[in-house]
Formats: C-alpha cells, sequence, structure tokens
C-alpha cells in the first residue's frame, strides 16, 4: 500500500501545485482586472477573461485531484479486503 501510495504522491503534488498556482493567477489577474479599470476600458474584457480562464484550471484539478483521490481510496480499499 505505501509503495502505491509513493508512485502516486509526485503526481499529487503536481496536481496540487498546479492547481494553487492557477488560483494565484486567477485572483492576480482580478486584481488587475480592478487596478486596470481605472485606466483602460477595452482591458477589462481581456483580464476577466484570464481570471476565468485561470479559475476554471483550478476547478478542473481540484476535481481531478479530488477525483483521483476517491478512485484510489477505493482501489486501495478494495485490495486491502481480498
Amino acid at each position: 500500500l505505501l509503495p502505491l501510495f509513493s508512485f502516486f504522491l509526485p503526481f499529487l503534488s503536481f496536481f496540487f501545485f498546479f492547481s494553487s498556482l492557477s488560483l494565484f493567477f486567477s485572483f492576480f489577474f482580478l486584481f488587475l482586472f480592478f487596478f486596470s479599470s481605472f485606466f483602460f476600458f477595452f482591458s477589462f474584457f481581456f483580464l476577466f477573461s484570464f481570471f476565468f480562464f485561470f479559475s476554471f484550471l483550478f476547478l478542473f484539478f481540484f476535481f481531478l485531484l479530488l477525483f483521483l483521490f476517491f478512485f484510489f481510496s477505493l482501489l486501495f480499499f478494495s485490495l486491502s479486503l481480498f
């Protein structure tokens, strides 16, 4: 059980890193959006699309991580039964 977990640990850390990075970029672009709204009107759509893109990335990685976690926990549970 432990070697399997240690095998999947880099993937989990990779997904966690990318989800946190996308969350950081979404908040960063949201801050830029509010900051630049006083200066550029056309940057609204650009930065808002970036915010939605990175928040979508974060949600995607987060749900993928949850799915992998539940899938492998069910797999380990079924393997431990046999």
